[in-house]
């Protein structure tokens, strides 16, 4: 498929999951931050203004506003709406909690919280520190045993804070690859499209570029426009269709 039919596909695809209310679906129904998040994300890589912009951004604002402060929607609002000027304050009973409650044994959720700390102005010292207590003697990270989606959360954390990544970082990711993508860990299988884009994303961050995966990548593509988890299983979802679309945009520098 050649790059601009691939573009307008996965176009299609994601103004069908735009709800008429403002915001982004997952397949029908209600509209949910993580999707809004993901299909905004695509268009940014696509080089589009979507449609419907300015009411999925009220919509945001609005659910916002309510104070529904899950970590991972939290950290999903905060960042639209603090990268396209709207109100994203958080109150300080808030950010005094998540001050005091971010060391979670998923290193993903502790991304989130840190980034919401670090858009309004906090950047805690001990953040770091505590990322890199759960460092494990094979390189990689988690607290119950690493894999490389903590390892590659603990990078975003660390580079965040501008601290150094250690050693054994890149020796662990590069043991979780096998057949030209990542896997959850050095023993698992099979991949999905959040292991290779987490191992595409450590080998960018401490490598300066990631593999060519658009092969792997373009096998997840299903009829409707969109991406699937795996070659297995999966509808195709905006979060999905996001990853693989800055791995081929990445891979190829194309679209």
């Amino acid at each position: 498929m050649d790059d601009h039919r691939l573009g307008d596909s996965i176009r299609e695809f994601l103004n069908k999951r735009r709800h008429p209310d403002g915001g982004y679906t997952l397949f029908e129904g209600l509209p949910d931050t993580k999707n809004t998040y993901y299909a905004l994300r695509s268009f940014e890589l696509l080089g589009d203004e979507p449609g419907g912009l300015e009411k999925t951004l009220d919509w945001l604002e609005d659910v916002h506003s309510r104070g529904s402060f899950a970590a991972q929607g939290l950290f999903y609002r905060c960042s639209v709406l603090r990268d396209y000027g709207r109100d994203f304050s958080v109150s300080d009973k808030f950010i005094d909690l998540l001050k005091a409650s971010y060391r979670k044994s998923k290193l993903e959720i502790t991304y989130y919280m840190d980034s919401v700390l670090r858009m309004h102005g906090e950047y805690l010292e001990d953040v770091p520190e505590w990322v890199l207590s759960q460092q494990n003697p094979d390189g990689g990270f988690g607290r119950y045993g690493s894999d490389i989606i903590n390892t590659y959360f603990a990078v975003e954390v660390l580079r965040g804070h501008e601290v150094d990544v250690p050693e054994g970082v890149l020796e662990f990711t590069d043991g979780c690859f096998s057949g030209g993508v990542w896997n959850f860990t050095p023993i698992s299988y099979p991949p999905y499209i959040e292991t290779v884009h987490a191992g595409f994303r450590i080998n960018e961050m401490l490598r300066g570029s990631g593999l060519d995966v658009s092969d792997f990548v373009m096998g997840l593509r299903n009829p409707d426009g969109g991406f699937r988890r795996s070659v297995y299983m999966g509808i195709s979802e905006p979060e999905y269709t996001y990853r693989a679309l800055y791995m081929i945009i990445k891979s190829k520098k194309r679209l």
